[in-house]
């Protein structure tokens, strides 16, 4: 049987997409074009996963609670930190299909992978907020936010419900962090809307990968 990506779909079963023959699909991609497939799909999966984790806390929680509101920033810079390495898989990606000749840098999902991929790679605004406040925190990001903060009479420590630590959030970090980061809140809105629009990219990843597979001979049908 000859290499091909198949959609299976049977009544009252979860549906899946099947790689026919892999081996051949690898020969057809190339190793370096399939790794770079599959670091993105990781990053792809685990944006989507915080799009659940934010749900089934609004869910458990409610949308007005502290455990909320801690989980949707954390989830948030959480997201900008694995955007951070969907970018830097796209690039080696398009490198490597670059390199085989099976890019078409003007179809619609590379036009929008390209946009995410300069989005956190160049753009300097993104950039300083994926570097200082994402996976690590800056020392001089936080102190600046605590001279800050220090201008204020009173600051919270931390806000809770009850006296469950999960119903909880230690607030002075944030505080400090967001005003270290000189971002006020019409700013960090605008910040937010775009995390949130790259929230949805694993369709479009996966819709490269057909493309990628369509011209490297291995064709996509229903089963």
């Amino acid at each position: 049987m000859d290499a091909a990506i198949e959609l299976v779909e049977e009544e009252g079963k979860p549906w899946k997409i099947v790689l026919r023959n892999f081996e051949q699909v690898e020969t057809a991609l190339g190793r370096d074009v399939l790794r770079g497939f599959c670091r993105c799909f990781i990053h792809a999966d685990r944006l989507t996963s915080t799009i659940s984790s934010i749900y089934a806390s609004r869910e458990l929680h409610g949308s007005e609670s502290v455990a909320f509101g801690r989980d949707l920033h954390t989830l948030v810079w959480f997201t900008i930190g694995t955007l951070r390495e969907l970018a830097l898989a796209i690039r080696e990606l398009r490198s490597a299909l670059a390199r085989q000749r099976k890019l078409d840098p003007e179809s619609p999902p590379w036009v929008k992978l390209r946009d995410i991929e300069k989005r956190w790679e160049d753009d300097e605004s993104f950039r300083r907020m994926r570097d200082k406040a994402a996976f690590h925190v800056d020392s001089d990001v936080i102190d600046k936010g605590l001279d800050e903060l220090i201008k204020q009479r009173d600051v919270d420590l931390a806000r809770g419900e009850g006296r469950k630590s999960v119903n909880a959030s230690l607030t002075l970090g944030l505080e400090a962090m967001h005003n270290g980061l000189d971002m006020d809140l019409q700013q960090y809105g605008e910040f937010l809307e775009k995390v949130s629009a790259d929230h949805g990219i694993a369709e479009t990843i996966q819709e490269a990968f057909v493309l990628a597979c369509q011209s490297a001979g291995v064709p996509f049908g229903a089963h």
